[in-house]
């Protein structure tokens, strides 16, 4: 069933602005999970835990606007302190068999990848505080490698759970399959500054509650007078008398389970403040079992 959402949001400031930084919020969760999962190959480590309290610090960071700024300029200097510290605890940590060896590479180059994302983030965040009314002019060819690069990221963290791939010819059983096309005939697009995290958000909602083997199909137009942005999976669904509610803060279908994730539920909330702070339209599109489409519309800002 398609149903235009209309659900009026009154978000309290700080849930505004955690809202903002949602993508943050789950990126500070994966660097806990694989550090935590470090934590069990090498055991007990005291410069392990040096290194989940930089991310603890960081992250309590983010709750206040002022700290979460001057945190994320000095990105660099966190890098640096939590891979030194576990560099300290592979160290020190002796009669590795290659079983523990490997699983301690794997860690290390997903932590690689999840830190250069969060450093991307960081450079679209400070730029949005300084364009965030505004719409902002993207390459469309950098838009998509940027999306490409987190969804094989986490194809990364899966360790062979499953795989990503863009290419229908070389889709596994146990692949997803992303047909994406972000505006592909432009070279630039303007859109709100935040649209592109709206974009890895949705498109994460959509691996996330679909299974290896479907498509999760993508697609980024311009017209004369709008942008339409729009999502489909062949995954869980939602249910249809809760179609309004999953842009409320915080709200999880009642077919999701907590064990199922570890977001706050704040993506699709996003998505419909973005939409509707530009006067745009938001329909969802879903079926239990079967499907969810998500479909944006933003008259274009000149």
């Amino acid at each position: 069933m398609k149903i235009q959402i209309t659900e009026k949001l009154e978000l309290k400031e700080d849930e505004n602005w955690r809202v903002n930084l949602h993508s943050f919020c789950n990126l500070m969760q994966i660097l806990f999970n694989e550090l935590n999962i470090l934590k069990q190959t090498l055991g007990k480590s005291k410069y392990l835990d040096n290194a989940i309290d930089h991310i603890k610090n960081l992250n309590n960071a983010l709750s206040d606007p002022e700290h979460t700024i001057h945190s994320l300029k000095d990105l660099n200097n966190f890098k640096a302190n939590v891979f030194t510290e576990i560099d300290k605890a592979v160290v020190n940590t002796y009669n590795l068999d290659d079983l523990q060896l490997n699983r301690i590479e794997e860690s290390l180059i997903s932590l690689d990848k999840v830190v250069k994302v969060l450093e991307d983030r960081t450079k679209e965040f400070l730029r949005l505080m300084i364009h965030k009314e505004q719409w902002v002019k993207f390459d469309t060819f950098m838009l998509y490698e940027k999306l490409k690069d987190t969804l094989l990221t986490m194809a990364i963290r899966a360790k062979g759970r499953y795989g990503i791939t863009f290419d229908p010819k070389t889709q596994t059983e146990n692949d997803y399959y992303f047909d994406i096309n972000l505006a592909f005939n432009l070279e630039e697009i303007s859109l709100p500054a935040l649209l592109p995290d709206v974009i890895r958000d949705i498109i994460a909602n959509a691996k996330k509650y679909s299974h290896p083997g479907d498509t999760i199909t993508c697609r980024l137009t311009q017209s004369n007078d709008k942008i339409t942005f729009t999502v489909r999976d062949n995954g869980r669904g939602i249910p249809e008398n809760e179609l309004q509610n999953v842009v409320k803060y915080g709200y999880r279908a009642s077919n999701v389970t907590e064990e199922e994730t570890y977001g706050d539920g704040f993506g699709l909330t996003k998505a419909y403040l973005i939409t509707t702070e530009n006067n745009g339209k938001m329909w969802i599109d879903s079926e239990v079992n079967k499907y969810t489409e998500i479909t944006i519309e933003l008259p274009i800002q000149i």
